[in-house]
């Protein structure tokens, strides 16, 4: 933890300033007011001691009078703090007025909130539950100044930080994307705009997808040794809420436009669908589809989805190590989904799905199609979300092996039982 922005009013910058005062406050100020401001002109003392233990070579701190000043300086473009540490009392603010500024700085940034007060934390901890329940262990529980020193403060933020991406990742991250987004619009900027609407065929995506990819590339190619260090830690098996919604992101995508595409989670008659038409079909769907929709059914897996599962024959007690591995007795008759959106463009709830390989349906689409398939031709048929690359692939890949596969007998159990004793068997070392 390096980077520290402090935000507190009873900073006595008018011990050597007069109005109108800086922006923002950095360590040499500051610590010239702790070495020359007598301590009894500090109206917080537990203030005072925070500003000492920061303004030293171990940390970057940044001192702000307002949090108004703080949300300026992000805005400016400043590089994300590690920490922000937050009075809550300031002229004229508000319990409402302290949360916006709050939920702007996570929101913004990749900090970790620590709020520091004299009031207790019962005054202030129950304005926070929504933003926690948000943002989670970033906003880090509420200290009262005159309970915790700024040694205990400093140790409490650093134990919630020590275990995340935040620092030196983050920072590479960061940085790498920047200089990625930045090589690619000057690559963008050596082509003509008309070749690069015909690069992009008329599609946001397609144009947000190229920028990306440089993206890719530059945090793929150059082998950085944090991130080969983050890859190659013990990994940790445990999920949670965060964690749910990090994979969501990478498998499903909201697109902008209101084209029908292969990989839709498509809502349907109140059920949910998964869109198979190929995207040739889509495109020309009268002439080669007979104006046809093809979709897989999609049965959440809530207790009812479970049991109406069982019902039909599918014995789902395990799953497999991918989406679209062997699921244990319910084999390769079921696709898992796990943690769609429960609403289009949120991921504030979650849901889990199974894709069921053999139910295929239909609709004839009686509207007059001029061109690509769009939403504005299916009526009440809405878009929830997209299964994003690779995963998209690899699912219709599975879809089609499954209902084209010609089966073949089984060995012998005989035979499974030699080969499974060949391949225990020690192996002698290469000449």
């Amino acid at each position: 933890m390096k980077r520290v922005w402090v935000v507190d009013d009873h900073i006595p910058i008018r011990a050597i300033y007069g109005p109108p005062f800086p922006d923002r406050l950095d360590t040499a100020i500051v610590s010239h007011l702790v070495q020359n401001v007598p301590a009894d002109t500090w109206d917080d003392g537990a203030l005072l001691d925070l500003c000492r233990s920061l303004c030293v070579p171990e940390y970057d701190t940044t001192f702000f009078l307002s949090p108004e000043l703080l949300l300026r300086e992000l805005e400016r473009g400043a590089i994300a703090p590690h920490a922000v540490i937050f009075d809550w009392e300031y002229p004229g603010a508000t319990a409402s007025t302290n949360l916006v500024a709050i939920e702007k700085i996570l929101r913004s940034s990749f900090a970790h909130v620590q709020v520091y007060t004299h009031l207790g934390e019962g005054a202030v901890d129950p304005h926070l539950a929504g933003l926690r329940a948000t943002y989670g262990g970033r906003l880090l529980d509420t200290k009262t100044k005159a309970n915790v020193t700024a040694d205990q403060l400093a140790a409490h933020i650093l134990e919630a930080w020590r275990d995340t991406i935040a620092g030196d990742v983050a920072d590479k991250v960061r940085s790498q994307v920047s200089v990625a987004v930045e090589r690619s619009l000057i690559d963008m900027s050596q082509v003509r705009r008309g070749a690069i609407a015909a690069l992009s065929q008329g599609e946001i995506d397609n144009l947000v997808q190229i920028v990306l990819s440089r993206v890719r590339d530059e945090l793929g190619s150059q082998g950085d040794p944090t991130l080969e260090a983050l890859v190659s830690m013990q990994p940790d098996g445990a999920s949670n809420e965060q964690l749910r919604r990090l994979l969501s992101i990478w498998y499903y995508s909201f697109p902008s436009d209101q084209l029908v595409r292969r990989g839709d989670l498509i809502e349907i008659d109140g059920e949910l669908g998964f869109v198979v038409t190929p995207p040739c079909d889509l495109t020309k769907l009268g002439k080669k589809a007979g104006r046809r929709l093809t979709w897989l059914r999609v049965v959440k897996l809530d207790q009812a989805g479970i049991v109406t599962l069982r019902n039909s024959g599918i014995k789902m007690k395990s799953v497999g190590h991918s989406i679209v591995a062997h699921q244990g007795e319910a084999g390769d008759t079921i696709i898992m989904l796990p943690n769609v959106p429960s609403v289009t463009h949120s991921r504030e709830s979650l849901e889990d799905f199974a894709l069921l390989c053999h139910a295929w349906e239909n609709r004839s689409i009686t509207a007059d199609i001029q061109g690509s398939l769009s939403y504005a031709s299916l009526g009440t048929i809405r878009r929830r979300c997209t299964l994003a690359e690779p995963f998209a692939g690899a699912v219709v890949a599975k879809i089609a092996s499954v209902m084209s596969s010609p089966g073949t007998p089984d060995l012998p159990m005989g035979e499974v039982a030699r080969l499974n004793v060949l391949l225990s068997a020690p192996q002698a070392a290469p000449p």
